[in-house]
């Protein structure tokens, strides 16, 4: 319990931190305003393309193995701006497998602990996971705000990918329980 909870509440700083600050970063290096809007607007379409592709494919797989590929996915996405930089096509790339990912966590997030826990005190055991996320979800903003002013957009953006592999740790560490024979 206190791996998924922890690894929930490490990846809702992600999208709670970047919604707030992720295009700002991209005018801010070098991407003009009407390219930023458009990469922008690519994080919507991505996340419900991703939920889609989940429903119609993955009726068989794990939601502890959806949740390990979208965090992935993430972390592929800040690999990717930290090894080639921040430039139109890479931000767009970035939006795309950062829709993708949040799209997909969306869909672990409410199957993972049935999966895990049985439908038992499944609302309460949401309950008690999503305490921790709602937390991490209103601070992140202020918190990137503040990284980001002591540091760097770079910095900022390694902040944040660092929720991201703890969140991939933790999902990682995460046994799945033997199938009732």
């Amino acid at each position: 319990f206190i791996l998924v909870t922890a690894a929930f509440t490490a990846y809702a700083f992600v999208p709670s931190a970047l919604s707030a600050h992720l295009l700002a970063i991209f005018s801010r290096n070098g991407i003009d305003p009407a390219t930023v809007i458009l990469i922008g607007a690519l994080f919507g379409p991505a996340q419900v393309a991703a939920r889609v592709t989940e429903l119609t494919l993955g009726g068989n797989v794990h939601p502890l193995t959806v949740a390990r590929l979208s965090v992935t996915l993430l972390v592929a996405a800040f690999a990717l701006l930290a090894l080639l930089g921040i430039s139109a096509p890479l931000a767009a790339a970035f939006a795309l497998m950062f829709g993708a990912a949040n799209g997909l966590i969306t869909i672990a997030r409410g199957s993972l602990p049935l999966a895990l826990f049985g439908a038992e005190g499944y609302g309460r055991t949401i309950g008690r996971i999503s305490g921790p996320w709602l937390v991490m979800q209103s601070a992140a903003p202020l918190i990137m705000a503040i990284v980001a002013e002591y540091t760097s957009d770079g910095g900022a953006l390694a902040f944040a990918a660092a929720f991201a592999v703890v969140a991939l740790a933790c999902f990682a560490a995460i046994r799945r329980p033997k199938p009732a024979a």
